[in-house]
């Protein structure tokens, strides 16, 4: 009769296993959910970011900015144009670099 009022559970150490299982699984729903809305986040950001340099390559983007401005220099449009003469001036180094070998 003892047996039938434990509720199925016949010791302690089997009820801290299914709480220590309980508690993985709540662990791994928690971090699932947050992996799944940060990626989620990312790419709206990446998206965004994406649209808004090629917004500016397309002259879609009519402000004007100054390079004393450091808002403006925050800017992804700003940003993107410095990239891409970035690659652009190491381009001809990185040819000379490929003619030697």
């Amino acid at each position: 009769m003892a047996m039938l009022q434990t509720g199925g559970v016949s010791s302690p150490g089997q009820a801290c296993v299914l709480i220590l299982i309980f508690t993985v699984l709540l662990q791994s729903l928690c971090v699932a959910v947050t992996y799944i809305y940060f990626t989620n986040e990312l790419k709206q950001m990446q998206d965004k970011y994406f649209k808004s340099v090629v917004a500016c390559f397309l002259k879609e983007d009519d402000s004007f900015w100054d390079p004393a401005d450091e808002d403006a220099m925050n800017s992804p449009c700003w940003q993107g144009k410095w990239q891409l003469r970035q690659f652009v001036r190491k381009a001809p180094r990185v040819k000379r670099l490929w003619a030697r070998k």
